[in-house]
């Protein structure tokens, strides 16, 4: 494991409000009754400290690294348990253990990312020996996965409200200027409309296809520079902006927006992660591409995008087909995109890799 990209990882989460959310406590509590033990914690493990975030049973908010138990635990990806850290080695010269609290059993199950990198631990403890039944192991094991997906799930919000005050910010920038090259713009403009329309009323002498041309030109350019105004003005593109920005970013969904006939508009990051292909490589082909040649026969991806047609959106688990020619089993869910009167002008296409279930 990279050390020090770990640390990087943990930097992320330490200052977010663990208070904020009941359901941490909620699980230290259920932790400890699961368990049948006094103390519970959700940890982070930073370089010299072991920060105790969340705590049913104890009232410390840190100690050491070096004596702390979450250290060995985030080397592995399974469950730690150590039914009697009196007699394990490595806690010979640990305080925990020979001076008070005398600590006994410890049960931690590392927080793993998604990335790969243990952050931290849910973790159980008692002053006397003790050993999990194969239930409480496998409980302890997913109420560990729940507590790093609340804490992704924290991260990518704040992370996502930190983008869209940037970009608000920056329309209130784009607001400015467009104001000030909309007088700059249009002073002049509105001088050479007014010289046209003295011409046409009579006070200059000019060649008409000269005015004619002059005259739709500088209509044009007018119309332009409307409708520059009015979009950078309106506030839908900051809209698109922050959902653009928020399925860019998902990296275990693969996100598709298709044309009405099938073909590939848009890709995100999860979409490359999964299937294979770069943004170059695959948008305005057919979706077609992703299936089996079984299941192209079958004409599936047809039938598919009719049942999202009539349905409204079409469901449907089995084999798809990476860029180097692999499979992986996918859920796949088709939405139809309907225009305000209500015609169909698209689909999304969210595709999740289950083939570490299947």
């Amino acid at each position: 494991m990279n050390e020090e990209k770990r640390l990087e990882e943990v930097q992320k989460f330490l200052h977010l409000d663990f208070d904020r959310y009941e359901q941490f406590k909620a699980i230290t509590d259920f932790a400890s009754e699961l368990c049948e033990v006094p103390i519970s914690l959700i940890t982070l493990l930073d370089k010299d400290v072991n920060w105790i975030k969340v705590a049913t049973g104890a009232d410390q908010f840190a100690s050491p690294r070096e004596f702390s138990f979450c250290q060995h635990s985030i080397q592995q990806r399974d469950l730690l348990i150590v039914p009697d850290a009196s007699k394990d080695k490595r806690f010979n010269n640990n305080p925990l253990v020979h001076d008070n609290p005398k600590l006994r059993f410890y049960a931690g199950a590392p927080l793993q990312l998604s990335n790969g990198y243990c952050i931290g631990t849910l973790c159980v403890f008692d002053v006397k020996p003790k050993e999990l039944t194969p239930a409480q192991q496998k409980t302890l094991k997913m109420l560990s996965a729940q507590v790093t997906l609340l804490l992704e799930l924290e991260l990518s919000q704040k992370q996502l409200q930190a983008r869209i005050r940037e970009i608000e910010a920056k329309n209130d920038s784009l607001r400015a200027i467009t104001q000030l090259q909309s007088h700059d713009i249009r002073h002049p403009l509105s001088m050479v409309l007014g010289l046209v329309n003295m011409v046409k009323d009579g006070d200059y002498r000019v060649d008409t296809e000269w005015l004619n041309m002059i005259s739709e030109a500088t209509g044009i350019l007018d119309g332009k520079i409307q409708s520059i105004i009015n979009e950078s003005m309106g506030n839908k593109d900051l809209k698109l902006l922050r959902y653009n920005k928020m399925v860019e970013e998902i990296e275990d969904y693969a996100i598709l927006m298709l044309d009405k006939n099938g073909n590939i508009e848009n890709w995100n990051k999860g979409a490359e992660k999964i299937k294979g292909y770069h943004p170059d490589e695959i948008v305005g082909k057919n979706f077609r591409i992703f299936y089996t040649q079984k299941d192209q026969d079958n004409q599936l991806p047809e039938r598919l995008l009719d049942i999202a047609r009539q349905a409204g959106a079409a469901r449907h688990e089995g084999w798809r087909v990476r860029k180097d020619g692999s499979t992986f089993w996918a859920r796949v869910t088709i939405t139809a995109i309907h225009d305000a009167p209500g015609e169909i002008i698209g689909f999304t296409k969210i595709t999740r890799d289950l083939s570490n279930n299947k």
